[in-house]
């Protein structure tokens, strides 16, 4: 087995996490990065990344997140946000300052490529593009953990939430989150685990997997 089957084999939705231990700054900080290296549609990275050590903070948004106690036990919670549509509209900021990158100040090259976004999100993205930026999300989120769990740290993806009462409180709690700006496409915590993994339940791969 190598090192990348044992990472996968490590990780595992932990839903108790031992509060005494702490996941060192450098480690956290590798793990976002591994996060938001991930892919995006356009190259748009069309997240945002909360990384939450305040104790005070997680217990605020815990009730929101069906009080599950991952949340106030984890060492960082962690609030992947998506942006909303305005960024990714014609003529936005966001978009000529995204793709410029690219075109290295080339504004013939920067036309093109905003003509073709254009033409994709009125044609088939057409008016999901809130949506579409969360499934971008979900790639980091899942390169998130991958990452976490190769250097040893636990984490458990947190999809259960109620969104109106987690968007109030994490807009009282953090001046940055700004509902109109950003939706909130998931959260994961990280920590290390409090007990034993316990046994793992898989489709055996003959009934995922089909060759074609």
């Amino acid at each position: 087995m190598n090192d990348f089957e044992k990472a996968m084999n490590f990780r595992h939705a932990c839903k108790l996490f031992d509060e005494s231990q702490k996941i060192p700054r450098e480690s956290m900080d590798w793990i976002m990065e591994m996060g938001a290296l991930s892919p995006s549609s356009f190259g748009l990275e069309p997240w945002r990344f909360l990384v939450i050590e305040d104790q005070s903070i997680k217990a605020a948004l815990r009730p929101a997140c069906w009080d599950q106690p991952q949340v106030t036990t984890c060492s960082h919670f962690v609030v992947l946000l998506s942006k909303k549509p305005k960024f990714f509209e014609a003529g936005s900021e966001y978009l000529k300052r995204s793709f410029l990158r690219r075109t290295q100040g080339d504004e013939e090259k920067l036309a093109k490529i905003l003509a073709v976004f254009d033409n994709f999100q009125k044609n088939e993205l057409k008016p999901d593009l809130e949506n579409w930026a969360k499934m971008q999300v979900y790639l980091a989120s899942a390169n998130m953990m991958s990452a976490a769990a190769f250097i040893g740290i636990d984490s458990c993806p947190i999809e259960g939430f109620v969104y109106d009462e987690l968007e109030k409180a994490l807009a009282k709690e953090v001046a940055l989150f700004k509902p109109e700006d950003y939706g909130i496409a998931y959260c994961i915590a990280f920590g290390y685990r409090a007990h034993p993994q316990g046994e793992r339940y898989r489709w055996v791969k003959e009934e995922v997997i089909t060759y074609v």
